[in-house]
């Protein structure tokens, strides 16, 4: 017969028992790999220490045990030094006739960052096609427009063809913007200051207008990254703007490089990246809300598109970085951008 244990260490699930006090007493294989800790450091301690700062699943432990039933649960958010998203089941189990603890099965379902990236590739995808859709017959009506204020001699209607013609000239660089973002990264040295600095200098006077006080905190040392200076403008003109606009009247925007302080592991290796931090002091964010800025079309604004941080996130990945955001609701949001240096590669 096979032993209980090969059975249960064979499964990819995620399986660990919990005595009638709620300490684990047993995790297989598959949760070692899940939560990258051996069954040793593990042993003997609640779930709410195992993953800290989930509030779901443990008290369901505690009245497993206690009411001797069972529980499921779908799409449940856990950190464990990464996001991820887990399916969960719950039951009793007995020894002698008696509840002898919970048992806890843990299914890792497609992550929440492996969703927005999903959806990201889609966005992505969906725009360019709609984009060249769009700029063909936007560069006809702007002809017809030129042709018909060249023929016209009503000089009265040259106010209609002009508005026309400017109107077609700003979907089209909206557009270009669009196609931009779609294409892949083209990678060179940056000096990412100068890229920060391109990005306050277009949006200098809606943040004077505004009246936001802008700091600088940059290192002088900090390397180049490897880079594509056009995307990575984007990135920082949509991250600067939210930060304006989550501001009524007044208030201050943060902006400071540094190497990170964390290590960032690469086929066997540990590496610093370039840290770009922009903080501001606006209304700031729920937890509800921080969970979905980054799904595509999903905005706090009033005639917001909701594309902007989603198609951000995206170029960053593309660039081999990633961004962090903490917020506090009535306290403002910093988000913290991390790009490979280029000596890195």
């Amino acid at each position: 017969m096979v032993p209980f244990d090969a059975i249960i260490n064979s499964l990819k699930e995620t399986v660990i028992l919990f005595d009638r006090n709620g300490r684990m007493i047993f995790i297989n294989k598959s949760g070692e790999e899940l939560f990258r800790k051996s069954s040793k450091d593990m042993e003997g301690k609640r779930f709410s220490r195992l993953v800290p700062g989930e509030r779901k699943i443990s008290p369901l432990i505690r009245k497993t045990v206690a009411e001797e039933r069972s529980f499921r649960g779908k799409s449940v958010s856990i950190t464990l030094g990464r996001k991820i998203n887990v399916d969960f089941s719950l039951s009793p189990f007995y020894t002698h006739d008696r509840v002898g603890g919970a048992i806890l099965s843990l299914s890792e379902n497609l992550s929440l960052a492996d969703r927005e990236d999903h959806d990201q590739e889609s966005l992505v995808y969906l725009l360019g096609s709609i984009s060249h859709e769009i700029k063909n017959p936007l560069g006809g009506i702007k002809g017809a427009a030129q042709l018909l204020r060249l023929h016209t001699p009503d000089r009265s209607l040259a106010e209609y063809t002009d508005l026309i013609i400017r109107e077609t000239d700003r979907l089209n660089a909206i557009l270009q913007d669009y196609l931009t973002i779609c294409r892949k990264p083209s990678f060179h040295p940056v000096n990412i200051h100068e890229v920060v600095e391109k990005a306050v200098t277009i949006l200098a006077v809606p943040i004077k207008k505004a009246g936001i006080s802008l700091k600088r905190l940059y290192d002088p040392s900090l390397p180049q990254v490897r880079g594509d200076e056009s995307k990575l403008l984007q990135v920082f003109l949509n991250i600067i703007k939210n930060a304006l606009e989550s501001m009524v009247r007044g208030g201050t925007i943060d902006i400071s490089t540094a190497p990170s302080q964390e290590l960032f592991g690469d086929h066997g290796k540990t590496k610093r990246m370039a840290r770009i931090s922009i903080t501001d002091t606006g209304k700031g964010m729920t937890d509800a809300e921080l969970q979905k800025i980054f799904i595509p079309f999903f905005t706090r604004k009033k005639g917001g598109t909701g594309i902007g941080l989603s198609l951000s996130k995206r170029i960053i990945s593309d660039h081999g970085g990633m961004i962090r955001v903490q917020s506090t609701k009535g306290s403002g949001t910093s988000f913290s951008l991390y790009l490979p240096f280029q000596d890195n590669e």
